[in-house]
């Protein structure tokens, strides 16, 4: 599929962000919760799909980075940001979504699931509606076997950009939180994609809600 090809003011701000977003990191507090024993940073025989939302990318990216994950990331511009800072972080594209190139990079993401690599997806992006899920979890869970587990995120203190998803960027030295969900297995046959949709749906409220329930109440 054809990309974005990154200017010399995208590399710019790849080649500044990159080493921020590091340096911010070290500066969290961050503890996992839930099911990190289903985690990213842990080991385990299957591997799952992990479901995050599009505005928890950034720690995300830092926190569970030289794992080896492969993302669905969109064709566009700010995709191709992305994908470039992902590869300093250890992340391997998958490049399409539901708006251009969604099917070729569900197989794709099939493929690598069924080759026993690690697989992470967005399910509310690159365009929303905010933290609304899409088919592609269920879509790949089904052709896979593969369970999905779902993540959630959230800082002490942050800034929220004025984007769709509300993009969350902690501030430095905050405490953070993943709290990871429980697995669900969509089977091969049999049962409704809508409600393995409502299901995930469902979860990826609830890790959510519990990272941020450690900070109610903290001003932002």
């Amino acid at each position: 599929m054809k990309t974005h090809q990154l200017s010399f003011m995208d590399w710019l701000i790849v080649l500044i962000a990159t080493p921020l977003i590091h340096l911010l990191g070290l500066t969290l507090r961050i503890k996992a919760e839930g099911r990190s024993d289903l985690g990213p940073r842990a080991k385990q025989e299957k591997q799952p799909l992990w479901s995050l939302w599009h505005e928890t990318i950034l720690m995300s990216v830092w926190y569970h980075r030289d794992q080896d994950v492969h993302v669905m990331i969109s064709a566009s511009r700010d995709g191709e940001l992305i994908t470039t800072v992902g590869k300093f972080f250890g992340y391997t594209a998958v490049r399409g979504s539901s708006s251009r190139g969604g099917q070729e990079a569900t197989r794709e993401m099939v493929d690598y699931l069924k080759a026993g690599k690690r697989c992470a997806i967005t399910p509310d992006g690159p365009r929303g509606p905010r933290r609304e899920m899409k088919m592609g979890a269920v879509s790949i869970a089904r052709a896979t076997g593969a369970p999905v587990v779902c993540f959630g995120f959230a800082a002490e203190h942050c800034w929220r950009l004025k984007s769709w998803d509300r993009f969350i960027v902690p501030k430095p030295f905050s405490r953070a939180v993943f709290v990871y969900g429980e697995p669900i297995q969509v089977p091969a046959e049999g049962g409704d994609d809508q409600d393995y949709l409502k299901k995930i749906q469902a979860e990826m409220d609830r890790v959510t809600r519990e990272a941020e329930r450690h900070f109610v109440g903290v001003e932002k």
